[in-house]
This record gives C-alpha cells, structure tokens and sequence, in this order.
C-alpha cells in the first residue's frame, strides 16, 4: 500500500513489528476500556437527561477522541500486518 515503506515501521525486522503491534493492542485495549467506562455513565445519564432533566444531557462524555485514536491504532496495525507479511515475518 503506497506510504507503507515511508512510515517508521518499515524500518523495523520482525521483531520490532512484532514489539510495535503488542505495544498498539496493548494501547487500544486501554482506550476500549475507557470507552467502556464510560458507556455506562453515558446511558445513565441519557435515560435521567430524557426522562427528567434535559440538561443533563450535557454530561454525557463524548469518546470520539478515543474513536478517532482507535481508528489510527488500527490503521497502525493493518500496516505494521503488511510489513510483516511483506518481509516474510513469523506469525505470532
């Protein structure tokens, strides 16, 4: 994919895509665990807002920054995945 052999991945072996991809899960996990959180707080808060008080409604804690960072996570690892396939790398 073009862009793939100008990003800082593709200057790693194996083993560092290998580092790189744990490292971006890992990070992705925390960022799903803070949208989970919120989740929760956010119905709440929605069924409160909309049944009794509307402006409470504005207490609801948007996540699109942690989406937005999600969906570069995720585009991180579909290309550290064709680097590794491109370099013959180990599945792991």
């Amino acid at each position: 994919m073009p862009g793939d052999a100008e990003s800082a991945e593709a200057r790693l072996d194996c083993r560092g895509l290998a580092q790189q991809y744990e490292g971006n899960r890992d990070a992705a996990a925390k960022i799903e665990g803070v949208i989970a959180g919120n989740r929760g707080h956010n119905q709440a808060v929605t069924y409160v807002g909309g049944v009794l008080f509307l402006p409470l409604l504005l207490a609801i804690k948007p996540d699109s920054d942690a989406k937005k960072t999600l969906d570069q996570l995720q585009a991180q690892r579909d290309r550290i995945d064709r680097l590794a396939k491109a370099k013959g790398c180990p599945k792991g």
